[in-house]
């Protein structure tokens, strides 16, 4: 868990029982708490833990520890997916899906452009350039993700 992470859980409760002292929370599904903070409490850690935890042996975006560790972030944005995909008012959480979908698709592409073999080191121009492209859709993935943490609250 990050530093300063502990009371995240708590905001929802606080945010709450300072709108029931004023003008009430109970089973609100605004902004101000309920359903609306659910995805984000749930799901931010979840995503944060996961683009955090970058193999040592990943270092250009390429090669086996980047393939694993790209493979794990694109299973938390796939599975928030289609979590959202599942909600009746998937319609206000547009952004995330978004999102989630863009992580999705360059992560496939990642895999098609089998990057864990493309070697750090590259002695000729098409391989530099593979490097290259393997290094932008890895760079896309973890960014994209971590993008997502503030993409988990519905739009109005």
């Amino acid at each position: 868990m990050r530093a300063g992470t502990g009371l995240r859980p708590l905001i929802p409760l606080l945010v709450c029982g300072v709108m029931a002292a004023t003008a009430g929370c109970g089973g609100s599904t605004d902004e101000q708490g309920g359903e609306s903070l659910e995805l984000e409490t749930k799901w931010h850690d979840r995503i944060s833990e996961a683009v955090n935890a970058k193999p040592d042996g990943c270092k250009a975006g390429v090669g086996g520890a980047c393939e694993t560790h790209a493979a794990a972030v694109h299973a938390i944005t796939e599975r928030l997916h289609k979590e959202v995909e599942a909600r009746p008012d998937k319609d206000r959480y547009q952004a995330t899906l978004d999102g989630t979908t863009a992580v999705n698709e360059q992560y496939d592409q990642y895999f098609t452009e089998l990057c864990a073999t493309v070697p750090e080191t590259t002695v000729d121009a098409a391989t530099t350039q593979k490097l290259n492209t393997c290094s932008g859709l890895y760079t896309s993935i973890i960014t994209g993700a971590s993008d997502l943490q503030n993409n988990l609250r519905p739009s109005e």
